[in-house]
């Protein structure tokens, strides 16, 4: 069961960083698309912190093994990345031009 996560946590974070990759390029070329992406990154820190958060609350909670702690950092990665992808997505269809 652990790998199956893994590896749905890897395919997770790779898919996120392309479609960001990709979004990001875009962006950059016009006011708008920088707006979102202060929006995004607003979205992605706060998830960032959150999910760091629980993850140190459950190392010292629970006294994680090192594979666990793997899982868990992976599991971590995969929901920074996901919030990042989905708020930009999500900016980018709802920001407009003022």
């Amino acid at each position: 069961m652990s790998l199956i996560i893994n590896i749905t946590s890897i395919v997770v974070i790779f898919a996120s960083m392309l479609f960001f990759y990709y979004r990001s390029n875009v962006a950059k070329k016009s006011p708008l698309g920088q707006k979102v992406m202060a929006f995004t990154s607003q979205i992605t820190m706060s998830a960032f912190i959150l999910g760091l958060g629980i993850l140190l609350i459950e190392l010292n909670a629970m006294g994680l093994s090192r594979s666990k702690f793997v899982d868990h950092l992976l599991l971590y990665g995969a929901f920074v990345s996901l919030v990042n992808s989905l708020s930009l997505w999500y900016f980018s269809r709802t920001l407009s031009e003022d």
